[in-house]
């Protein structure tokens, strides 16, 4: 039997207030809505898709990074110390603050769900 082909599709983001996940998303990290259906919300980066459906009914476990089995992904930025002046002002919650000279720093969602900001 041949091994069957597959692509990426969304990312599933099931978060408890869908108000406050798609101004995170939308407004502070760029994703623009492509598409709305009942409650979940269809959002684009790039390439990148997410879903966000406001079925959780807690927000995730604060756990240290790699600590628990979950996803998470990265987003890429030419200008990293700008994307964290931003996000800190914003009062994102900084899992991993940067650092100058670092390649990276992580971010929280507002359930709690890790992103890394990688720079380019």
């Amino acid at each position: 039997m041949n091994q069957p082909v597959f692509s990426p599709g969304e990312w599933n983001v099931f978060c408890t207030d869908k108000a406050a996940s798609l101004r995170f998303y939308r407004d502070l990290l760029g994703f623009v809505v492509t598409d709305i259906e009942d409650d979940a919300v269809h959002l684009r980066l790039g390439e990148q898709r997410l879903l966000l459906l406001p079925y959780a009914g807690a927000p995730a476990d604060p756990h240290p990074y790699g600590q628990q089995a979950t996803y998470s992904f990265d987003l890429m930025t030419p200008d990293l110390a700008s994307a964290y002046t931003f996000l800190a002002e914003a009062r994102v919650p900084m899992y991993r603050p940067w650092t100058p000279g670092a390649p990276s720093f992580i971010i929280r969602d507002p359930d709690n769900l890790v992103i890394e900001i990688i720079g380019q």
